[in-house]
């Protein structure tokens, strides 16, 4: 029982003290001023409108011309179906 106590003891009071100091108020330590971006006066961009070019727009020209349709049209071909007849 001598040795126990002998032993636990000094591991009691290494317990309590490193619990003790960590209850100490710490040292706060300065962190180093942060440095503000310098804003460097840019121009801004401006937006330039490009005008497209005119393109022509051929079909309403075509579907609206009744003459240019019929002269267009092409041949009615009737089909004979393969699914009928003798076989």
């Amino acid at each position: 029982m001598a040795k126990t106590r002998a032993f636990l003891f000094p591991l009691f009071l290494a317990m309590l003290l490193t619990s003790i100091a960590g209850c100490t108020e710490s040292t706060a330590t300065e962190e180093p001023p942060t440095v503000e971006p310098v804003v460097v006066n840019t121009p801004v961009p401006t937006l330039v409108v490009l005008s497209e070019p005119e393109v022509q727009n051929n079909c309403l020209e075509c579907h609206t011309d009744k003459e240019r349709l019929v002269d267009n049209e092409k041949p009615i071909i009737e089909v004979i179906s393969e699914n009928e007849g003798a076989g």
